[in-house]
This record gives structure tokens, C-alpha cells and sequence, in this order.
């Protein structure tokens, strides 16, 4: 009867275990080049225009000064001022990156043999007979069936479960990134309304 379980190395033979693990991972490795290529397509579109310089944006703010007169009283004046800002500055970088791949596979093989036999085979004879022993006459009938019949039956079960899991989380910003961050606020600074503009045409 043990030969008609199954194999349980038979089950096994022949699974693409390369494909079942490396695909995950190959996949992985794909999409963390997309996700820096997706952070590279956002600097270079949103922090550049077109002609490659650094996208600002404009404000304007008024807040209030004390202003000292001649007399020496002071007074309080509201002076407007302009700042330009990078707009890379002011906006989260995606800086996605899948920090984690969990594959699991689990294969289970259940077997089980199992035999009923049961005859159905039937048959089913008469015969007559009949004939004379002296003065006496004989006359014979005979009948009978037979039956029978036989099932086999056999049972084997595999169930398997593959699962695939992939977390990805916001980096902090890369070092060089960083730096640059650095240069570009250097020049944030709020500059009198109408300065800018005199400086630019001078």
C-alpha cells in the first residue's frame, strides 16, 4: 500500500525555484529604478524650467518697522518687501525606496490511498431437467445468481501558497541633495518691494 502513496520528492521535482525567488527580487530591483527615476524626472521638471535655471517663486509681504522721525517720536510703518524662493525648497523631494522584499512559498502535499472492493458482477443460470428412473419420473430445476464488484479508489491532495511582500518608505533626503538644499536657501532673503527690480535694470 506504500507504494501507492505519493511521492512526496516527486512533488517537488521540477518547481522553478530561480523564477519563484528571483522574480520577486528582479521585480524589486526594477522598481527602485523607476522610483530614482521618478525622483529624477521631479527635479529636473519641477525644480528647473526650461532654460535649466532653478524655478523661483515670488512673494510679497508687508510687515511692520518703526520708524524714527526728526523729532525723535517713532513711528510704526508698514514696509512691503519682495523674496524669492526655490520652489524645490518648498516642496517634499519623493525619495521612495523599497527597503524590504519578503518571499515565502509553502507546499503541501497530502496523500492518501484508500481500497473498497465490491463485486457487482452478477449472473443468474436455471436449468430443467427432467427423465425417468423406472416407474418414477424425475424432473429437476435448478437456479442461481452471483454477483460482485470492485472500486478502487485513490486520493492525493497539493495545495501550495506563494506570497510575494514589498514595502517601500520615504528616505530622508540624500546627502547631495541636502547640500544643494543649503545653497539654494542661502539666497532666501526678503529684499524692500521695488529694490529687486532697480537692481536688475541697473
Amino acid at each position: 500500500m506504500a507504494g501507492e502513496l505519493v511521492q512526496m520528492s516527486d512533488q517537488f521535482q521540477g518547481l522553478p525555484m530561480d523564477t519563484l525567488i528571483g522574480g520577486p527580487l528582479t521585480a524589486a530591483c526594477d522598481a527602485q529604478v523607476m522610483l530614482a527615476k521618478a525622483t529624477s524626472d521631479f527635479i529636473t521638471d519641477v525644480g528647473f524650467d526650461e532654460q535649466k535655471k532653478v524655478r523661483m517663486v515670488d512673494f510679497s509681504f508687508s510687515k511692520p518697522e518703526h520708524k524714527e522721525n526728526p523729532d525723535g517720536t517713532i513711528d510704526i510703518v508698514r514696509s512691503d518687501y519682495e523674496v524669492s524662493v526655490p520652489f524645490i525648497s518648498i516642496v517634499s523631494v519623493p525619495t521612495l525606496q523599497v527597503d524590504n522584499v519578503d518571499v515565502s512559498f509553502n507546499m503541501e502535499v497530502k496523500s492518501s490511498f484508500s481500497e473498497s472492493k465490491k463485486s457487482d458482477r452478477q449472473a443468474a443460470f436455471s436449468a430443467e431437467g427432467g427423465g425417468r428412473i423406472g416407474p418414477f419420473s424425475v424432473k429437476v430445476k435448478v437456479s442461481g445468481s452471483v454477483s460482485s464488484s470492485s472500486a478502487t479508489e485513490r486520493k492525493s491532495d497539493n495545495s501550495a501558497k506563494y506570497g510575494v511582500q514589498v514595502t517601500a518608505k520615504q528616505t530622508g533626503t540624500p546627502e547631495g541633495l541636502s547640500r544643494v538644499m543649503d545653497i539654494l536657501q542661502q539666497s532666501i532673503a526678503p529684499v524692500p518691494k521695488g529694490a529687486a527690480a532697480a537692481t536688475d535694470s541697473n
